[in-house]
């Protein structure tokens, strides 16, 4: 089971120990309150607070390649990407989702290479601060 909704280290942790194979960080688009974090502002509490015990992955505010490097530095396995696909989808029906999906692929692409980095699970917290 993975958990999504999670934005507090300390649910990731409680998911994460009933056996969670996973967390989703996720505001739910902040459709139910509107002030809650962002993912991207809670990922990296969560991602310290399961301490690789489950897989983190990150939903809402995906809407380009680099956002997902962003994710994958701020510690996320994986990003889930839904409103640009819906986008395409109302925009062409199934061929505006194939341009999509190879937009996004050719920004990942494109963008782990201006960071000197050739596969998507390499990024690390580096590219967002040499000094990392």
């Amino acid at each position: 089971m993975i958990v999504k909704g999670v934005l507090h280290p300390r649910d990731a942790l409680a998911a994460a120990e009933h056996g969670a194979a996973g967390v989703v960080v996720s505001n739910h688009g902040g459709r139910q309150l509107d002030s809650v974090p962002s993912g991207a502002a809670a990922l990296a509490g969560v991602v310290d607070a399961v301490h690789g015990r489950v897989s983190v992955l990150v939903d809402g505010g995906i809407r380009r390649g680099t956002d997902a490097i962003k994710a994958r530095a701020l510690g996320a396995d994986a990003v889930l990407v839904g409103r640009p696909i819906l986008y395409g989808l109302a925009a062409a029906g199934s061929p505006g989702v194939s341009a999509v999906l190879k937009i996004l692929v050719a920004e990942l692409e494109n963008g782990l290479a201006l960071v000197g980095e050739r596969r998507f699970d390499e990024v690390t917290a580096s590219v967002l601060s040499p000094e990392s």
